[in-house]
């Protein structure tokens, strides 16, 4: 009789969030990569897509690749944690991610994803690459992965958290603007430690420097968050953070 063998570790696995808005050009280069059904290690088990009220094909967009679409009143915050209580709803995943629209997983991201969760870490940011050349991008990436370090993730860097975590630190704030500040914070305060994932990158357009040029993109983004932490509503700072698609 052979010997029993013991049984093989469970495979971590990945629900994707992401909001949208009008994202209908932007969506099928993340999704055709995060639910590519090839590389099963390297991809997620669910997607959610929470859109905020796109007046383009967003939502058949998202539906065409196999992602579950929400319709949500629009805001940062409110898609994120609707797609979250979905993707928990649907089953908890070990991970869950949040990603933007326009910025896409890296060949191998996911998969080293999955391999630092199965190592006990419990929140952690992707190693931010723009999608442009110059030396100036190469700063912004270099500061957005230091500020992942220092446990503070915004969107462009892609979020990953346990469901638990997610859970004690109350979880997306519904706010339009600077939800992932908020979060990051009460992960902070909550003993959850963020860790910067070396070997996960995550590829992020760099269309907001492209039109608006770097200096001022860049500007008015440290003064937007200046005026959040000295306690200017988010609301009132959400009108001057424009949507990729207004002229």
């Amino acid at each position: 009789m052979d010997e029993a063998r013991p049984d093989a570790p469970r495979a971590v696995t990945v629900g994707v969030g992401v909001c949208a808005l009008d994202e209908a050009e932007a969506l099928p280069r993340l999704l055709r990569r995060v639910l590519d059904r090839v590389a099963h290690e390297d991809t997620a088990d669910r997607v959610v897509v929470a859109d905020g009220g796109s007046s383009d094909s967003t939502r058949d967009v998202a539906r065409a690749y196999g992602a579950t679409v929400l319709e949500v009143p629009r805001g940062r915050g409110v898609q994120l944690g609707a797609a979250a209580r979905e993707l928990v709803a649907g089953g908890a995943p070990d991970v869950l991610l949040f990603l933007h629209a326009d910025s896409v997983p890296a060949p191998a991201a996911l998969a080293a994803l999955r391999r630092a969760f199965a190592g006990g870490i419990e929140a952690a940011g992707l190693r931010q690459r723009i999608m442009a050349q110059g030396p100036a991008m190469r700063l912004v990436e270099r500061a957005a992965d230091a500020r992942v370090r220092r446990g503070m993730v915004y969107g462009d860097s892609g979020l990953a958290l346990t469901p638990a975590a997610y859970a004690r630190a109350g979880g997306f704030p519904a706010l339009p603007l600077f939800e992932d500040v908020a979060l990051s914070k009460a992960l902070r305060r909550s003993g959850v430690r963020v860790v910067l994932l070396d070997d996960a990158v995550l590829e992020t357009s760099a269309r907001r420097w492209e039109r608006e040029g770097f200096l001022r993109c860049t500007l008015r983004n440290w003064m937007l968050r200046s005026l959040y932490e000295i306690g200017v509503p988010p609301e009132r700072l959400a009108r001057r953070y424009r949507p990729h698609t207004n002229p």
